[in-house]
């Protein structure tokens, strides 16, 4: 078989995809392509081909991934999605993401509970709005419901601290502050039920 074709990243300027005569591309760094002397109209056997898919591949990939976790803490979902930008196939992402979880590099339940820590201290909010944002890092919900079990949220007590945390330099409250203060806590993702007590429990007895 031959290469017809190397072609560029357009999302990952450090890489590129190598493209075989039989339909089958895969992608590396560009400096691994130079050094592995891959180029356009060269042959490659089945043998170095299958060197290339189990071994240089994978082992970029997983290169990039480690790299990637080096400065914080991320989910499996984001650690794939960058690999995925990087051009890598979905069965080596895979293989990748397993292997780090079995060192701990990944562990969303880690990831979450420190979210949870994190999020608690700097910027209170409902366990609602805690289970949106980490949905969206692609943590499944079983994960995040043990996670917010270990933390016990007691959210009527959240949505009251952050009321005394804005609202305490008012003496008076009229109904356009009132409005002000279930928005802020609608912002927050508390349901109605726990704003109109949190509300009534803030508000000074006539």
């Amino acid at each position: 078989m031959r290469i017809i074709g190397i072609e560029k990243n357009e999302k990952v300027s450090s890489m590129a995809a190598v493209i075989l005569d039989n339909n089958i591309t895969f992608s590396l760094p560009k400096k691994r392509i130079e050094l592995l002397e891959l180029k356009e109209g060269k042959s490659i056997t089945e043998e170095v081909l299958k060197y290339l898919l189990d071994t240089e591949v994978y082992a970029a990939a997983r290169s990039a991934g480690v790299s990637f976790l080096a400065t914080k803490l991320r989910t499996a979902y984001e650690v794939s999605q960058k690999l995925s930008d990087m051009g890598y196939e979905e069965s080596t992402i895979e293989k990748v993401i397993d292997s780090l979880k079995e060192i701990n590099y990944i562990n969303d339940f880690n990831y979450a509970c420190k979210y949870i820590s994190e999020k608690s201290k700097l910027k209170p909010k409902s366990a609602k709005l805690l289970s949106i944002e980490l949905s969206q890092k692609g943590i499944k919900e079983d994960i995040i419901s043990s996670a917010l079990e270990e933390f016990e949220l007691d959210e009527g007590e959240v949505a009251l601290q952050l009321l005394r945390k804005r609202y305490s330099k008012y003496t008076s409250f009229d109904e356009k502050i009132i409005q002000k203060m279930k928005i802020f806590l609608m912002s927050r993702g508390f349901s109605y039920s726990q704003i109109s007590k949190a509300v009534s429990e803030f508000l000074p007895d006539d």
